[in-house]
């Protein structure tokens, strides 16, 4: 429907797809202090300023992000779907929107049949971005739109991808890179490389010192074929 979130490197590597498991791994770096208006939501399923619904849930992890449906949007009627669709495609408009690019992490179309999650660093201004997304389109039901919290913005999270990668070569500290990109809640930056690159202390260090304080985790993963 628009672009996905991966950032595909020129090896043909996609974005991870799980989320990050930082108390378990241990390997992520400082974490990001959220923003105080994370923290005001209202009570899961009352009603925002926006006219839509916000929830004091984060962003959810375990499906995919941007534009694309999760499982369980299949179980909603046709009519649900559309609308639902409608919806992610204004909503989604407003990434590039200067004024919203710096809090928008994900959206996620039908994570409960006929809703849309939104998954922002700022749930106030999320807000203001739907009240966007409902001027530009004015037909779009936003009773329809979860706000919801989420550690990192799309853009901060490419951007720290881009510059792990800015030599191009798919290598980090000289262990392969098989996947990289933004966890679907946006929670971190996901590294899959190889069994050697997941035990590796230097390469978390390594990591550690690029990333200037955004989160990590580095997996096992598997070599692309190809």
């Amino acid at each position: 429907m628009r672009r996905a979130v991966a950032l595909t490197l020129c090896s043909g590597m996609l974005a991870a797809t799980t989320a990050c498991a930082e108390s378990s791994l241990g390997n992520s770096a400082a974490p990001q202090t959220p923003s105080a208006s994370t923290t005001s939501v209202s009570s899961a399923g009352s009603r925002s300023p926006s006219g839509g619904v916000t929830a004091t849930a984060s962003c959810p992890d375990g499906v995919r992000g941007q534009g694309a449906a999760s499982p369980a949007a299949g179980s909603g009627t046709s009519d649900d779907t559309g609308r639902a669709q409608a919806l992610a495609q204004a909503v989604g408009d407003e990434e590039f929107n200067a004024a919203y690019s710096d809090i928008f992490g994900t959206m996620i179309d039908g994570y409960t049949p006929g809703r849309v999650a939104l998954c922002v660093t700022d749930v106030a201004r999320g807000r203001l971005l739907a009240q966007a997304a409902k001027r530009a389109h004015p037909a779009v039901d936003l009773n329809r739109l979860d706000i919801l919290a989420c550690r990192y913005s799309e853009r901060a999270l490419q951007a720290a991808v881009r510059g792990l990668m800015a030599h191009r070569a798919p290598t980090i500290a000289g262990f392969p890179v098989y996947q990289i990109g933004p966890a679907t809640d946006h929670s971190c930056i996901e590294l899959q490389t190889s069994q050697a690159g997941s035990a590796s202390t230097a390469l978390r260090r390594y990591l550690t010192s690029q990333l200037g304080g955004i989160a990590f985790t580095v997996v096992k993963g598997e070599q692309p074929v190809g």
